[in-house]
């Protein structure tokens, strides 16, 4: 008899073990059920209402993931989101009007898009007078709840009206496309930068930011392989550095002045694309680039030939 006892508790571990096994696994696949069978459908929290009536409204659901919104979030008609609803979405295209006066809009309820894989956010682009926008606190949007997100594109905000966009941990996410986001007023005294947190993406491939205001610490996104910063129009770094990026194969830096550009990082790029950067031509607008630091291989040397000038320093050492 107290043999068996002394057996008892080690017979429930195994078994305590495979109930708490059993549950993690259960509520994980309530929270990323396509189905959505488990999600109870409860109604869903949309605080803003633009967000709101784009998802109730609009065609922001890709069904086919041809790009193209097909039908609403609300597939059974009644009025309400909930979450055997959102679960079953896997692209989403939010084209937001943001009405006039504008008022840029909250995506509080976002995280509940648990299975999405393609997320698309723009919104009215004609000119606004900065006194025509109702945003009293800037926004930040967190995407870091969308763990199965493979692709972002956000364009057409106004930077200054923004704190942040998070990404980070997304670690299927392998694209995401920034570009033409700027501020409204290029005078105002608001930050007119906005914040990109791409720490933990350690997928990710490609980044465009074409047109755009944009902080990123290239550090975070060593895995990152093509860089599309054409044209930033004022949204120009105090240094393209580009020495985390040890996989990076395409480059495109046309059309920007540059102080101090950082291409060393042991590894030759496939492609450079640095048009109207570096020339005597009286019809070049970017002049030749103060300082190059690159790496010492006759390949890379010919690559910047173009941004090579009579007065800019080149060097291989990056001590600037």
């Amino acid at each position: 008899m107290k043999n068996s006892t002394r057996l008892l508790p080690l017979l429930l571990i195994p078994f305590l073990l495979f109930q708490s096994c059993t549950n993690n696994e259960n509520e994980d696949f309530q929270v990323y059920d396509l189905k959505g069978q488990n999600s109870k459908g409860n109604e869903v929290y949309i605080p803003d209402g633009n967000f709101l009536n784009t998802l109730l409204n609009t065609n922001c659901v890709d069904a086919n993931g041809d790009g193209e919104g097909d039908f609403n979030a609300d597939s059974n008609n009644d009025g309400i989101l909930q979450k055997n609803e959102l679960n079953s979405i896997e692209n989403l295209i939010l084209k937001f009007n943001y009405g006039s006066p504008i008022k840029y809009v909250d995506l509080t309820g976002i995280e509940n898009f648990g299975n999405v894989k393609s997320l698309k956010i723009s919104g009215t682009t004609d000119y606004i007078q900065v006194d025509d926008v109702l945003n009293s606190e800037n926004l930040s949007y967190d995407f870091t709840g969308l763990r199965k997100l493979e692709y972002l594109k956000i364009s057409y905000l106004g930077t200054e009206y923004f704190d942040s966009i998070n990404v980070s941990g997304l670690n299927k996410l392998m694209e995401i496309d920034l570009s033409q986001n700027r501020p409204m007023d290029y005078y105002t005294e608001r930050n007119k930068f906005l914040n990109i947190n791409m720490e933990g993406c350690s997928n990710l491939k490609s980044l465009n930011i074409t047109n755009s205001f944009i902080n990123i610490d290239f550090c975070q996104i060593p895995s990152l392989e093509k860089l599309n910063m054409f044209y930033l129009e004022g949204g120009e770094p105090d240094i393209f550095d580009f020495h985390c990026l040890v996989n990076l194969k395409w480059l495109d830096i046309s059309e920007n002045r540059i102080n101090k550009l950082i291409l060393k990082n042991s590894s030759v790029l496939e492609t450079l694309i640095c048009q109207d950067i570096g020339s005597e031509d009286e019809f070049i607008n970017y002049p030749f680039p103060n300082y190059l630091c690159i790496d010492d291989l006759p390949l890379e040397w010919e690559q910047v030939a173009t941004m090579i000038g009579p007065d800019n320093i080149v060097i291989t050492d990056c001590t600037f």
